[in-house]
């Protein structure tokens, strides 16, 4: 008896896990605030990858006012959550592995080699913060539905 109560009770969990819907829109830009639960091996160092600075004092002189946004991409059902972001410099992009299927590890890396690739688990993150503008891609290969494009002003 007690095995079947127990096997009720697990179906029932796994029952709950199967009912959440997502209501976030692909193309939706979802500010993330407030603290992100991560590791410190998650957080990647905010520096300037190539050593040039592309900005004019009048750019600067507007950063200095500027509160930086941080930004997340949901890996989700092999798509990434949004597909693109249009972000200001200083901005941070977090993106959250979020798979169903907990074993199931993404690399997430990046075209123009601003990073070294990142191998994410279930449930976790990485940040980057963009010091540059310009348009930028990541991807997590085989999956072209969780590519994503940062367009940087």
């Amino acid at each position: 008896m007690k095995k079947i109560i127990i096997l009720l009770v697990v179906i029932s969990l796994l029952g709950l896990g199967c009912t959440t819907q997502d209501t976030t829109n692909q193309d939706e830009q979802v500010p993330v605030n407030g603290e992100d639960n991560q590791s410190d091996e998650d957080i990647q160092p905010d520096e300037d990858v190539d050593g040039e600075d592309n900005v004019s004092e009048a750019d600067e002189a507007e950063l200095e006012n500027y509160t930086p946004r941080e930004y997340r991409v949901l890996l989700r059902n092999y798509n990434a959550i949004p597909r693109s972001l249009d972000i200001n410099r200083t901005d941070t992009v977090i993106w959250r592995n979020q798979q169903s299927d907990p074993k199931r590890f993404f690399t997430i890396k990046s075209e123009e080699g601003l990073w070294d690739d990142q191998k994410l688990a279930f449930g976790k993150t990485f940040r980057y913060t963009f010091n540059e503008t310009g348009q930028f891609k990541a991807y997590v290969p085989p999956w072209n539905g969780m590519n994503v494009t940062i367009t940087v002003k």
